[in-house]
């Protein structure tokens, strides 16, 4: 049965109306109609004008009558006019594509960047898109509980022998070329009353009575996958001894050698730490894990060894206000990395690349320090791609990240591979779906 949707995402009839030919602010409105043109502006390379045509989805109309619930009527000749930036996240099926995907009549739904709507005159409504939905995608995301069925998408991903599924699959660590992946993975929870938790079951999630360990489901424990010549090989779980049954731990570095690890303990109602295990080859079994003695902090996480011998750290301290990036180099004293790096917002997830460049995440963005400078990495394509927690290999060929998938209720995160392109990244290519070269 879908339920009554909620008519906070009927804004768009509620535009104050000026009288003015100049572009009067408005407060920040979901924009819902069809995408009647799409123009390019030359004195803008890369930004699209979308001109829509307002009105509600047929689907939420229909639900509405079946209901017996009043239909608001919008604005008679409202023209809707959008730009898409090279910022936007444009939204297919539940994953960031390309504007160039969507076709003329579809029906959309637009989130605008804040504070970007504004009215001219009483008929033309201005904004910017920050994520520029096909409206089943937005209503699978953001309207789950109005869904008669959940889409394949989520109930069909489920198979424990692949990497990614409908679940949590975060933070790769790639080796041996890529042939060898560490990551971490957990379940979602339902969002449907009395429904089941998303993802693949995987070993290690069920005690020995068969019942799901109380960190499986919102939490995430490592795994081990190899690539074998001509597939991937089901992922393995990545046992250490002493972990609280409602803790998560996610491994951040790990040597080539498989021997010596750092890894993220949270443990529900303690602060986080950083952890380190060793053991004496690949094929024992871990060590027990220990306290990050190099890593100062009161609430310390995600951290990489880098250099000579492996005697600098760097590492993720959190505060009540956030998080900030900590270095230490050949046994001395950590210290805050520099306000280039360091904000009043939260950094995390910082890998070493070569050349000593540093891969980190500031809040929800990817982020890159080289050459003294801060930029943003970006993806191929001609929107922007969303990415966290990239790591490259040894070498700096490949990037390995999690992307989005816009799933219902909430995001979970799937991991994928790109190529050096040039200067940038060439196609993102999911993990499963990757195969290694050389």
């Amino acid at each position: 049965m879908r339920r009554a949707i909620p008519l906070a995402v009927l804004l768009l009839g509620g535009c104050a109306i000026q009288d003015t030919t100049t572009p009067v602010p408005q407060p920040d409105t979901l924009i819902l109609g069809r995408l009647a043109a799409v123009r390019t502006l030359p004195e803008e390379p890369g930004v699209f004008e979308v001109e829509i045509k307002a009105g509600l989805p047929e689907t939420m109309v229909a639900v509405m009558r079946r209901e017996g619930r009043p239909i608001p009527a919008l604005e008679k000749d409202l023209a809707v006019k959008v730009r898409v930036t090279p910022d936007t996240v444009c939204i297919v099926d539940g994953e960031p594509t390309d504007l160039a995907v969507f076709r003329m009549g579809q029906e959309l739904a637009v989130i605008p960047k804040p504070g970007s709507c504004a009215m001219v005159g009483s008929k033309l409504l201005l904004a910017e898109a920050g994520e520029f939905y096909h409206f089943p995608a937005y209503e699978a995301h953001h309207l789950p509980r109005a869904l008669s069925q959940l889409p394949a998408s989520v109930t069909q991903r489920a198979d424990p022998t692949r990497i990614n599924s409908a679940g949590q699959e975060q933070t790769p660590l790639p080796l041996a070329g890529g042939t060898v992946v560490y990551f971490a993975a957990g379940l979602v929870p339902p969002v449907q009353d009395g429904g089941q938790p998303f993802g693949a079951v995987r070993p290690g999630m069920r005690d020995a009575a068969g019942k799901l360990m109380p960190w499986a489901v919102g939490g995430v424990r490592p795994y081990r996958v190899a690539w074998n010549g001509k597939g991937w090989q089901a992922p393995e779980p990545v046992a250490f001894a002493g972990l609280a049954e409602d803790a998560s731990a996610r491994i951040t570095w790990i040597d080539e050698k498989e021997t010596d690890c750092l890894v993220e303990v949270m443990t529900p109602g303690a602060p986080p730490f950083l952890a380190q295990s060793r053991r004496p080859s690949a094929a024992a079994v871990w060590g027990p894990l220990e306290r990050c003695a190099d890593a100062s902090g009161a609430r310390t996480g995600g951290g990489q060894r880098f250099g000579t011998e492996l005697k600098s750290l760097v590492w993720t301290v959190f505060s009540d206000g956030g998080s900030d990036l900590w270095l230490a180099t050949g046994g001395t004293a950590g210290q805050p990395l520099e306000p280039r790096i360091n904000t009043l917002g939260s950094e995390w997830a910082p890998r070493v690349g070569p050349g000593n460049v540093l891969y980190f995440c500031r809040e929800q963005r990817q982020l890159l320090f080289a050459s003294g400078i801060v930029q943003e990495v970006r993806l191929a394509g001609a929107q922007r791609r969303p990415l966290l927690e990239a790591t490259p290999t040894a070498d700096g060929a490949l990037l390995f990240f999690r992307v989005p998938r816009y799933a219902p209720g909430q995001v979970e995160w799937d991991l994928a591979v790109a190529a050096r392109d040039g200067k940038g990244w060439g196609k993102v290519i999911p993990l499963d779906e990757w195969r290694p070269t050389g």
